[in-house]
């Protein structure tokens, strides 16, 4: 996948879908897939507009984001897109006036085509929106396309819902709304290696500040290696037995060994199992993750 910096200037074609995409979901998608078909039509490439960091943030929103940057850019390839255009959001873009970045972006870039949401905005304060980007591809002779509102069982898909069934722990109505399995992805650190002296090693990942949070407690997740599906059982959290609170995902993987410390590895989360619990000792601990575990093979 291409990686272009919105303000520079690129020589390629393409067809950009404008929006944040802060979660990827079917509605998402919908102006991705038609932005991969016009993008082939037209000879260009496929491309989406995005930021690198937290929007929400900018504005004192802590709430997070549903997908870090890596992890969109991760599901953005897997769903074919070849290139993404991105910048950092700061108090000062946020002042760009509506005409101002379209006349950048269509500066530095050679835009066949656009496709957005009809609640797309855009510029200083959200005052661009549909109507004026219309006006403005008219002046331009570029290609607008204006994708409908999506629907799943007659409610709106929305990165708000979804962040909060996330915190509900409702993963598999999140799963519905987002497309496919919620995932977190990142580098496998060493812990304490207490997991593995009870006989559960786990593969643990920090998990990424900008992210927001899931529902504390247990989950069954899979994951991927070397081609092979697993599945496991996911701590997200803290780990009350032990009196360690720092937010992290630790994952055993039912019927892996092998060393994957220092790897990337990406956790795909498909149940809630049960809240966290702080067990008297690790005997205890021990006999729950064994009933967990039966849980998980389906």
């Amino acid at each position: 996948m291409k990686n272009f910096e919105f303000y520079y200037s690129y020589l390629e074609p393409v067809v950009i879908a404008l929006g944040f995409f802060d979660s990827i979901h079917l509605g998402h998608k919908a102006i991705i897939d038609e932005v991969i078909k016009q993008a082939k039509s037209k000879g260009a490439l496929s491309c989406v507009f995005t930021f690198d960091n937290d929007v929400g943030k900018v504005f004192g929103d802590n709430s997070g984001l549903v997908y870090s940057y890596c992890e969109r850019l991760k599901k953005l390839e897997k769903l074919g897109v070849e290139s993404v255009v991105s910048t950092t959001f700061t108090k000062g873009f946020s002042l760009c006036a509506p005409q101002e970045f379209l006349e950048l972006l269509t500066l530095n870039f050679n835009v066949y085509g656009i496709v957005c949401g009809n609640d797309y905005r855009y510029g200083k304060g959200g005052e661009g929106n549909v109507e004026s980007l219309e006006k403005f591809c008219k002046r331009r002779s570029i290609n607008l396309t204006v994708i409908g509102e999506q629907k799943k069982d007659g409610e709106r898909i929305s990165t708000t819902k979804i962040k909060r069934l996330l915190s509900e722990g409702e993963i598999e109505k999140a799963n519905s709304l987002l497309g496919d399995s919620y995932f977190i992805c990142g580098e496998v650190i060493k812990g304490r290696a207490v997991g593995r002296e009870m006989g559960f090693p786990t593969a643990n990942i920090s998990i990424d500040e900008s992210k927001a949070m899931l529902k504390l407690g247990v989950y069954k997740t899979h994951v991927e290696i070397e081609g092979k599906k697993y599945n496991c059982i996911t701590n997200y959290g803290g780990r009350p037995t032990f009196n360690l609170h720092e937010p992290l995902s630790e994952t055993y993987i039912h019927g892996f060994s092998g060393d994957l410390y220092g790897k990337n590895l990406t956790v795909y989360f498909d149940r809630f199992i049960r809240e966290p619990v702080k067990f008297n000792n690790v005997d205890e601990l021990r006999n729950q993750l064994t009933k967990d575990l039966e849980k998980i093979d389906d």
